[in-house]
Order: C-alpha cells, then sequence, then structure tokens
C-alpha cells in the first residue's frame, strides 16, 4: 500500500484553510493532519513530528511566514515546506527561496498544480510554480541575453522557458516541433553551459546574483 503524504496547512484565513482542505479531500494519496491559523498552534501541537509537508502562507498577518519556515528549517531539517502566496510577483520571494522552502505557488495556483507541487516535494525534488518560473526565468532570460555573460542559443532559450513553464520533455519536443532527443540535448547544454542542474539551483542563482528584479 502506497504511503500516504501527511501535510498540514498554516494560514490566518479560516476560509483559505477549508478552501485547501476541500480540494485535498478526493486525493487518496494525501491526507492533512492539521488546519492552523498560528504558528503557535502549530508548535504546541504535535503534528509537527507527524507531517512529511508543511503548507505555510508567506503573510501571516503580524508574522513573517519566512522566518517563520527559516526557523523549522534550522530545527527540523526533514521538513519539507511549500510556500503559499497570493501574489505572483511577490517581492519576498528571492527570500523564500533562499532560506530553504521546498516549493513556492501562487494561490489562484489549480488543484492540478497544488497536488503535483506536494508529489514533487515528497519525492525530493524542488517546485516554483509555472507563474513564479516564467516570471524568474523570462527576466533571466534577457538579462543573460543583453549582458552576452553567458553564450545561450535561441533554442537553449526557447527550452529554458518551457522548463520554467513546467512542460516535460515530450511536451516541449511537440511545442518545438523538434524530438526529445533534441530537447534533451539543449538541456544539457544549458546545465553544462550554466553549470546547474536543477530548476531550484536556476532559480537562486538568478535571484541571488540579482540578474531579474522582482
Amino acid at each position: 500500500m502506497e504511503k500516504k503524504i501527511n501535510i498540514a496547512i498554516i494560514d490566518d484565513h479560516k476560509i483559505i484553510l477549508q478552501g485547501l482542505k476541500s480540494m485535498m479531500i478526493a486525493e487518496d494519496a494525501i491526507k492533512i493532519l492539521g488546519l492552523y491559523q498560528t504558528t503557535k498552534d502549530f508548535l504546541i501541537s504535535e503534528t509537527i513530528q507527524q507531517i512529511d509537508i508543511l503548507l505555510l502562507d508567506i503573510n501571516l498577518g503580524n508574522e513573517s511566514g519566512i522566518l517563520f519556515a527559516k526557523k523549522l528549517k534550522k530545527k527540523f531539517n526533514d521538513l519539507k515546506i511549500i510556500m503559499l502566496t497570493a501574489f505572483d510577483d511577490d517581492t519576498n520571494v528571492e527570500d523564500a527561496i533562499l532560506v530553504g522552502v521546498d516549493a513556492y505557488i501562487t494561490k489562484d495556483a489549480e488543484k492540478d498544480e497544488l497536488v503535483l507541487s506536494i508529489h514533487e516535494v515528497f519525492n525530493g525534488r524542488k517546485y516554483f510554480g509555472k507563474k513564479v518560473s516564467k516570471l524568474v526565468f523570462d527576466g533571466f532570460i534577457q538579462n543573460v541575453k543583453s549582458k552576452n555573460e553567458i553564450p545561450l542559443s535561441e533554442r537553449e532559450c526557447e527550452v529554458l522557458t518551457h522548463i520554467a513553464e513546467g512542460l516535460k520533455h515530450k511536451e516541449i519536443a511537440d511545442v518545438m516541433c523538434v524530438s526529445v532527443k533534441t530537447v534533451e540535448t539543449h538541456k544539457s547544454n544549458l546545465q553544462r553551459k550554466l553549470e546547474l542542474y536543477t530548476t531550484a539551483d536556476l532559480v537562486k542563482y538568478a535571484l541571488k546574483n540579482r540578474l531579474i528584479e522582482m
């Protein structure tokens, strides 16, 4: 029997908590162990010892979700955190990524994307919502092309953009009218030139080196 993914959610708006709970009801692989409106309530519960993933609002009224995530990451190294935000151009995205959150998506994301982010993070991968990733990668590509710091071809830039949009190799190949092998070659060249091998690494690099303006 497949192991269930145990999650908890912290959001200071009760209606958001109930909405997320309703979205997850039909997901057999995901089990919600707790809904909390404050970090204090979450910490005094026993839930933190039982969950695999915490869905955390970036803005908790008088408390910063980012600072709370930083504290949790230091104390509970194995805890995975998915940061939720109401804005796809949130200026806090850089800080959230740099403190080590495992995923960052907007609250208006479709249910399928939220579920995907949970599964990706549970399986040890990073995930950044389509809107956030595209915003980051578009700025990254334009900066690279204008400064000519890293010689990426037009095709490599196109593949990079599609990766940011969350497309799989086959989907990228279909959009670009090329073979999957060609897509994989372009991706390999990107990784070699940038010396970055995951989506999370690329996003961190772009933000840390101020290659984009959020």
